[in-house]
This record gives structure tokens, sequence and C-alpha cells, in this order.
């Protein structure tokens, strides 16, 4: 309290000083450098007379939902709500018990799913940023000032230039699943949320797309003005979603077909259902198989449901849970449409599908707490990145089984890869495995030896049944046992400081030997969360 009133004492000194010389937090040690042997690699692979897809290469659709915790889903066995069509999905393939996301935030996440590889390795670290403190007055201001609610201005005023800015998002050294793809003959189509890049070097159609429907950034209204027919809100008054509901479907917010601006007066997610099963109608008579990748904005704030489905909860009292439910039935009818087409139109025995959310349930809206799982969307514990993963492919893998060894999401680009017929390129590092291999019974060992999870000061690795987390920053350190103990309630690390020591020493490893020195941008804040009773700070 002392050093904010002493800032507000100064701050009309601070104010008259800018005013004559501007005192910059823009620091050079941000510029972003993309790596030029990644970029030659990339050129070289699409150089190569690629083998164009077989006869009988399956097509291709990868569903990702916004924020769905796992125990929002009722094959996971909640009674809270059901979820009917997700469920069957699993039900007609296989239901991963153990399914990991790279990151707990969206862009980090979708970044590593996309590229199959953990995004950490090209500086891919936190959100992309659309904006940062220009001066020391807003930094100020935003550190003491301005009410953040449970966010808090931890870095230093050390932020890039504008112009850097506009690089943050998947490299264009990297190759993501649609440019793989696309190189091989496939028709290739996004219908929903990008989130990997706002300028004209990262947009979908400049990185392997033929088709696109959507919105490029972190998230969109689901109707055209906030107050929308048949349509009920919920407002949280917080500082970030007060900010989501002003931007409204302006900048990166706005829909776009094919990178031209549209007015979409459906209901987003229904929109989102109807250009890809668009997409697949207009994809299944051609020569080339197809690869759709849709991307769901929900159940992501703004809190926005339709009343048909907001009338089924007349049993839920809390009336933010009440549209979060609503939200997440008219996103399970959307799949079970999805899926339909798919069977309607005859391509079901030739189609590989993929259904994950990016990241675990946003607990911090109030709506969801992710059930057993401690945490949620931002935290690396187990609720921000144990996410529900499903995967089905009629004749080629088992129906109706729940596979529970940890699997990860970067298992999907290598796993379709490994079969349509193309092949990984060789200059670059994959973190995945083919996950028939396993779901089919060829190989009785774990997928993966360890997980690692970074971002910023909160290392995260997962090693047989043992997890360990903890905060260079902070100081707090964390280890648990997670075949006894999943909620992450009993800290290990006192009773067995060998263990703990070694699985810091291989996360350090695994950083020294494939993460460069930094990300390539700086967040701005942190979140603050309150968990068991103890305070953690997690990067945003």
């Amino acid at each position: 309290m002392k050093i904010k009133n002493n800032i507000i004492q100064i701050l009309p000194f601070l104010i008259l000083l800018s005013s004559c010389y501007p005192i910059s937090v823009h620091h050079t040690k941000w510029r972003i450098k993309w790596d030029k042997e990644k970029k030659e690699g990339k050129e070289q692979y699409f150089s190569q007379s690629l083998k164009t897809f077989q006869t009988k290469s399956p097509n291709v659709v990868l569903i990702v939902c916004d924020d769905l915790g796992k125990y929002e889903v009722s094959a996971y066995g909640v009674d809270h709500i059901q979820t009917p069509h997700i469920d069957q999905l699993g039900r007609e393939g296989v239901i991963f018990q153990e399914g990991y996301v790279t990151a707990p935030t969206c862009a980090p996440s979708r970044a590593g799913l996309m590229t199959g590889r953990v995004q950490n390795r090209y500086g891919f670290e936190t959100q992309i940023m659309e904006f940062y403190p220009t001066n020391m007055i807003e930094y100020l201001s935003g550190k003491y000032i301005v009410k953040t609610d449970d966010w808090v201005l931890t870095t230093r005023p050390e932020y890039p230039s504008e112009w850097q800015v506009h690089k943050q998002g998947v490299p264009p050294t990297e190759i993501n699943l649609a440019e793989l793809l696309n190189g091989y003959g496939y028709h290739t189509g996004i219908t929903g949320k990008w989130h990997l890049g706002a300028s004209r070097h990262h947009l979908p159609w400049e990185r392997g797309f033929d088709y696109q429907y959507g919105f490029n950034g972190a998230f969109s209204l689901y109707t055209p003005e906030r107050e929308w027919n048949k349509v009920i809100n919920y407002v949280h008054e917080s500082f970030s979603t007060r900010y989501q509901w002003e931007s409204g479907r302006y900048g990166e917010g706005a829909i776009t077909e094919n990178g031209k601006e549209i007015r979409e007066e459906k209901y987003l997610t229904f929109a989102i259902r109807d250009k890809a099963i668009e997409f697949i109608r207009n994809s299944k008579d051609l020569d080339n198989p197809f690869f759709l990748y849709c991307a769901f904005s929900a159940p992501h704030v703004p809190f926005q449901a339709p009343v048909d489905y907001y009338c089924k909860y007349e049993h839920v009292e809390d009336e933010n849970k009440r549209v979060y439910y609503a939200m997440i039935s008219a996103l399970d009818d959307a799949i079970g449409d999805l899926h339909h087409a798919i069977k309607e139109m005859g391509l079901e025995e030739n189609t590989m599908i993929f259904l994950l959310s990016d990241n675990g349930g946003a607990s911090y809206t109030g709506a969801t707490d992710n059930g057993p799982l401690k945490g949620g969307k931002l935290t690396q514990f187990e609720g921000g990145i144990n996410v529900p993963f499903m995967m089905k492919w009629k004749g080629h893998i088992p129906e109706g089984i729940r596979y529970e060894e940890p699997v990860l999401s970067t298992d999907i680009f290598t796993t379709v890869v490994q079969n349509v017929g193309a092949k990984l390129p060789a200059d670059r590092e994959y973190d995945g495995v083919n996950l028939l291999d396993y779901v089919n019974g060829k190989s009785d060992i774990p997928p993966h030896e360890q997980l690692f999870w970074r971002a910023d000061h909160i290392w995260a690795i997962r090693d047989g049944n043992y997890k360990m987390i903890l905060s260079t920053r902070d100081g707090w350190a964390e280890l648990y046992d997670l075949k006894k103990d999943k909620s992450e309630t009993i800290n290990l690390k006192d009773q067995m400081p060998e263990l703990f020591e070694a699985l810091k020493e291989k996360h350090k490893e695994w950083q020294d030997k494939n993460l460069p020195p930094k990300p390539m941008w700086p967040r701005v804040m942190d979140h603050k969360f309150v968990l068991n009773g103890k305070e953690y700070l997690f990067p945003a």
C-alpha cells in the first residue's frame, strides 16, 4: 500500500516528464529472429518431389474445443452434464484416460498440436500478446493503479517494440500439419479459431490452408452484436472479460472467410459446424483426400448460450454455470452433427478423427473446477494440462477401449503423417508417436518415458506416475504420485528428496538440450490462484 501511495504521489511528475521525454520500455533483446537452418530445411523439404497421396490415404478431421475441461465430458464419469455426441465418438474409437496438451493456454497448446513439436523448442512459450505497455507511465499504472483483479503485472518493464509484436506466432520456419498435408496433395481447410499469429506471414491462408472460415485471435463474440435475439449472456465482472466483451468482433475477433471480413449472424458454434460440414461436402468428390481443422471457440469466454439450450438447465441455480453448461451442450450437438455428416456421406471408414481440448477448464471463471483435478487453465497442475482426448478411425483401431498410458497432443501430428503415406521432415526433432502402434497393441511400452512443460518460471515434468512442478522465481516446489494422488494434494518433495532432485535435473537437461536460451517474446502478467489454501502465480 505504501508503494502504491508513493507511485500515486509522483505520477503527475512522471506524466509531465513523459510529455517532454518519452520513458521507453522497449528493449532490443526481444527482437524476434527466425531460425535460418530451419528455414532452409523447410524449403528443402518442400522442394523435393513429395510422394502424392495414395488412393486410399485417409481424410483427417481434427476437432479442437476451447477450454473444455475433462470433467465437463460425461465420458469421463461425470453426471452434472451430459455430452452424448462427444461420448459416442469416443465409444466408437478410443478414449485416452491420460491425454495431455503441451501447454495450459490456448495459443502455445495449439502451436504444439499443429507443428507436432513442443512449442518451447521454437520459443512459443506463452500467449501471443496483442499489446504491451509502451512507456513507464502505462507500466506503472498497470502495476499499481489499474484494477486488474487476479491478474498481476510481474514482469520487468522491458518489452518488444510494436513492429516486433507483429512477428509473434508460429514462426514461418516451422511446418504445420496443414502445410505438410497440402504438400502431399491434401485439400485443407480450417473452420473456427486460429490464434497462431495475426500478421500476414502467420495467417491460415499463408500457412497451408486452401479454405478458411473463422477468426484469427484468441476470442470472438458468439453473436454479431453483444445483445442478440434468443441468446443469453453471462458477463463476468473481471479485468480480462471486460476487454473481451468490449472488443466484440473487431480486429482479431472479426469473422473472415478466406481472408475477407463477413457478418456472421448464426450462433458462432453452429456457424463453425456448418462451414465444416460444407467443406467436407465440397471436398468429398475431389480426387484428393482432405484435412479439416475444426477449431471451435466454445466454451471459451465470453459466455453466450442459445436460449433453447439455456432452458435445458432450469435446475441449475448458478447463472454462470447454467450458461456455461448450455454452451457445452450446444458444442456437443455441433460435434454430433459433424460426426453424423461424415457417416452420412460414406466417409467414416476412410476418415481419421481426433477430438481434444486445447487446455483444461478455465476455473477462474467460476463455472468449472475441473472435478478432482487441481487448478485449471493457465496452470501446469493436472486441471490445466490433462484434457479430454479421443480418436476414431473405423476399421483401423479398436472400438470402445480406454487407453490408460499418458499420450500427448503432439502425437496427433506424428500419427497422421505416418498413416497417410507422408514422411516427417528429417531436419528437426518431433515430440510425438504413432498412436496406432499403442492402441492396436503393437507396443506394450508407454508412448512417452517423460513429458515436459515450461512457461517462464514454471517447470513441470511427468515421469511414470510421478510429477514434479516448481517455480524458479517464487521458490515453491512440489512432487506428486499421480497414481495415488491425481488431485495433487500430498506433496512428497521432503519425503523423496532424491527423486525430486533427479526429476529437476532431468528437466534441466531437457531444456539445455532442446530449448532456445529465451522465448521469442515476453508475457506481461501472471494470474493469481489460491489452491488448497496456497497462493500461486502462473504466467499468462
